[in-house]
């Protein structure tokens, strides 16, 4: 399970107060007792996010998945006369290569 937003924030400022793993992880226990410590590996990530990043919160969310394709008008009315010119062969083939086309 993610960490939240409310956890991240909570074992970056704890860290660079303390400086400790051990110490972050007793206090995150008594702050959110339903979930289990995390690892010194999430916490150092989190911290090393912070610091390269400006924030330990998830970047790519958003991001990850694949890349949906390019819907330029160009390539939309394209797509359209193939199907118009070709009915019988499928949509997806149909719009195979269109960056060749242009």
């Amino acid at each position: 399970m993610q960490l939240t937003k409310e956890q991240r924030i909570f074992i970056v400022v704890n860290f660079l107060d303390s400086n400790s793993i051990q110490h972050v992880q007793e206090l995150f226990q008594e702050r959110f007792p339903e979930r289990n410590s995390p690892s010194k590996v999430t916490i150092w990530k989190n911290v090393r996010e912070y610091k390269t990043e400006g924030t330990s919160l998830n970047l790519s969310k958003g991001r990850s998945g694949r890349k949906s394709t390019e819907r330029a008008p160009e390539n939309v009315e394209i797509v359209h006369q193939t199907l118009l010119a070709n009915p019988d062969i499928s949509s997806r083939k149909n719009g195979l290569g269109i960056n060749d086309t242009i």
